[in-house]
């Protein structure tokens, strides 16, 4: 039996990865976690709320050392009357500032409620790399419709659907389970990602000539110059014609095309757009 371990996580190596196993009560975590870890560390179970416990321990999978935590169900603070669901429930939140993964697990037979909305932004506030998994799905009869149903709804339903990455599990039956690691350890090497100067003054060159920039109030609001900083994140900093600060309507419509143009689809970055009559200000 591997020892149940607590890492330092501000010292990851390159080829590790860590992540959290977060979402309501009874969807599935622990059964995800033991899967994962080939043991019953975490305990599980048809009693509501089986995990009253933050539980960290490690694998291997292709050569990336992934360190995994189980966490108990986060419920909406109305709903909570003990003070050590209160004070779990702060644990997970301040681990979820030091993983580079969160898997949302969402049990396929109920219904996307508000608090795995509240979750979802929790962690692209922070800007991590996530995964909202359907767990249950061997249960799902149309898996076609379902599919197209979850997708078109946060299409339609959740502005930041580019930011994330969707996919259908079953945790007891170990169904598409590689197949969501090898996706992971991917999306965790963009974030290494480089993209040269002349690429991305290509791709302004290119939102101008094909007069795909929206307007603000008749005014154009265009992108002079664009450069790469040095951060962890996909981080970038856009200088603008306007010395006024970029309208939201912009932003999002210029992180849209970017991620599109560079294949960035659920993985976090960081654009900083900059006001300046002259784009090569500071």
């Amino acid at each position: 039996m591997k020892k149940q371990t607590f890492l330092d996580l501000n010292d990851s190596s390159t080829n590790e990865i860590n992540f959290i196993i977060v979402g309501k009560p009874n969807s599935g975590k622990s059964t995800l976690f033991n899967n994962l870890l080939k043991e019953d560390i975490s305990p599980t179970g048809d009693e509501y709320g089986l995990t009253k416990t933050l539980f960290t321990n490690s694998f291997d999978f292709k050569d990336i050392k992934f360190v995994i935590h189980d966490t108990p169900g986060l419920r909406r603070k109305n709903k909570i009357y003990d003070k050590d669901e209160t004070s779990r429930n702060q644990k997970v939140l301040k681990l979820i500032n030091k993983i580079d993964v969160a898997l949302l697990l969402i049990d396929a037979t109920e219904n996307f409620t508000k608090q795995d909305f509240r979750i979802a932004d929790l962690a692209l506030d922070r800007k991590k790399i996530l995964f909202i998994l359907f767990n249950k799905f061997d249960l799902i009869e149309d898996k076609r419709r379902f599919r197209s149903d979850i997708e078109h709804f946060l299409e339609t339903n959740y502005s930041q659907h580019k930011e994330i990455n969707i996919d259908y599990i079953s945790a007891l039956s170990n169904k598409n389970i590689d197949s969501i690691l090898s996706k992971i350890s991917n999306k965790h090497n963009l974030l290494k990602k480089r993209i040269e100067k002349n690429k991305l003054n290509n791709f302004l060159k290119e939102l101008q000539n094909n007069n795909k920039l929206p307007r603000v109030k008749s005014i154009e609001i265009k992108p002079k110059y664009m450069v790469q900083t040095d951060n962890q994140l996909l981080s970038f900093k856009v200088f603008i014609n306007s010395k006024k600060r970029a309208p939201k309507i912009f932003t999002r419509f210029f992180e849209n095309q970017f991620r599109k143009k560079f294949s960035l689809i659920g993985v976090p970055i960081n654009l900083s757009f900059i006001s300046s009559s002259n784009p090569y200000s500071s």
